[in-house]
């Protein structure tokens, strides 16, 4: 399946710039070989608590393109119901990502490039939310969901997968959904606190890294053994309770959802 690869932003090309260094800074924020952690961090990891109150579960995963971490990563997810992709609203998780959502853009974009023209690390870090991506877990209901869009930031690049189930801002949109090629699918368990590994965008095409279309597949794995580490030495309370999984392919949904799909046009 094509993914989409986006360059240069046009004329906001000096604001790019200062986002691609934010986004650089970022990166950092969690190295995968340390078991090291932040007092952030270990906050968010006892906030999965909270999130399995409020929606049934919470659950995080990180994204790669050609197995190098994104800085920024986002797996749309949508309710599998009776063996097909439901047409109810998605649900979003991943790795941080500072400026999440329309209203986040609008409300700190400025805020933002100020604290980057003066340099101010500290606060970029605190009012842009980065976070460990060891425990950057989100609220999410239970169930069994498949992969509807994918993408990955690294500064002024994105490479994407899927449409989603998208209007304006987020807004569900009116058209059948489909999975995406490879490991395509998860199970979240009611009262579960899920570690969903790593989702690899595989390419597959000769395309050109940072524009045009390339084709790509999904390819899930577990959590490094780091990461693991990391949660068990620093927050072992949530460690012991936390269901280590990944996603995996279901090639007879992808085969009926493009089927639906096609019988929609």
């Amino acid at each position: 399946m094509q993914y989409k690869k986006h360059g240069r932003l046009g004329k906001l090309a000096k604001s790019a710039a200062l986002l691609a260094a934010f986004a650089t800074l970022a990166s950092c924020a969690t190295n995968p070989n340390s078991t090291k952690m932040g007092a952030d961090g270990k906050d968010a990891a006892r906030q999965a608590d909270a999130m399995v109150a409020d929606k049934g579960a919470a659950a995080v995963v990180r994204v790669s393109l050609n197995g190098s971490y994104c800085v920024r990563g986002t797996v749309r997810l949508q309710k599998v119901v009776d063996g097909k992709i439901g047409s109810g609203p998605f649900t979003e998780i991943g790795q941080p990502n500072g400026l999440y959502g329309g209203d986040a853009i609008i409300k700190n974009l400025a805020k933002t490039t100020a604290q980057m023209l003066t340099l101010n690390v500290p606060a970029l870090i605190k009012e842009n939310g980065v976070r460990d991506i060891r425990t950057s877990f989100r609220p999410i209901e239970p169930g069994r969901y498949a992969v509807t869009m994918i993408t990955c930031q690294n500064g002024n690049s994105i490479a994407s997968m899927g449409t989603g189930n998208a209007g304006f801002w987020g807004v569900q949109g009116k058209e059948p959904q489909y999975t995406l090629l490879g490991d395509n699918t998860i199970t979240i368990g009611k009262g579960q606190i899920v570690d969903a590994g790593v989702i690899d965008i595989v390419q597959m095409s000769s395309g050109g890294f940072f524009s045009g279309a390339a084709r790509g597949r999904l390819v899930g794995s577990q959590a490094p053994q780091t990461f693991k580490d990391a949660i068990r030495l620093n927050v072992p309370e949530i460690y012991s309770r936390i269901t280590y999984t990944k996603f995996t392919a279901d090639y007879e949904l992808l085969l009926s959802s493009i089927t639906s799909k096609a019988k929609a046009k």
